[in-house]
């Protein structure tokens, strides 16, 4: 199978990140969970604390690791930074799981046939 690769700027130079990496990166929840609160668009470090119940300093851990993967970006604006989600990294993910979606809707499909086809069972008469 080919190796799919994600193109990303990282400190003025190019990174290769695989579909791996962000398998790895999504692996932890609090990153996760920082990506569904970002997912209807920018936010502050604070309002990603009170949204995520996070501490300030996990969310910034969090953050600096998702944005050196290219999965976040960060924007200045006046003394506030914003994040927001980067989809490319993501969308490359996305692409490589749906390679297997066909396999999972067969198995789905067959598995839907055998219980049409199983005779159900009688309920027992209480004597």
């Amino acid at each position: 199978m080919p190796r799919m690769h994600v193109r990303t700027d990282i400190y003025l130079f190019r990174h290769t990140f695989s579909v791996a990496d962000v398998f790895r990166l999504l692996a932890e929840p609090s990153r996760r969970h920082l990506l569904e609160a970002l997912r209807d668009g920018e936010r502050s470090v604070n309002d990603l604390v009170n949204r995520t119940h996070m501490s300030q300093p996990s969310v910034s851990k969090q953050l600096r690791i998702l944005r050196d993967s290219g999965v976040v970006s960060l924007r200045a604006a006046g003394r506030r930074h914003l994040y927001s989600v980067r989809g490319q990294s993501l969308r490359e993910a996305s692409e490589w799981l749906s390679y297997y979606e066909h396999f999972w809707q067969e198995g789905l499909s067959r598995m839907d046939e055998v219980l049409r086809q199983e005779p159900r069972p009688r309920p027992r008469r209480r004597p």
